[in-house]
């Protein structure tokens, strides 16, 4: 059987004490992914200012950088 490693501890093995799965704002609740923690917003956005569709252009504005 393979062992597995503390998502907590690297340095022991995974002894199933379920404390990677407990809230970090509630310490009564079992995560369950809502995001608080991380103030994740229900939607985000990227900004994107150019698409290359040309390896080699993208390769010259890289170096015009420099």
């Amino acid at each position: 059987m393979e062992r597995k490693i503390c998502v907590l501890d690297e340095t022991k093995e995974c002894d199933g004490c379920m404390e990677c799965e407990i809230c970090d704002l509630d310490p009564n609740k079992i995560c369950d992914n809502c995001g608080k923690c991380l103030d994740i917003k229900e939607f985000a956005a990227i900004r994107i200012d150019r698409v290359f569709t040309d390896p080699e252009e993208y390769e010259r504005e890289q170096k015009k950088k420099l």
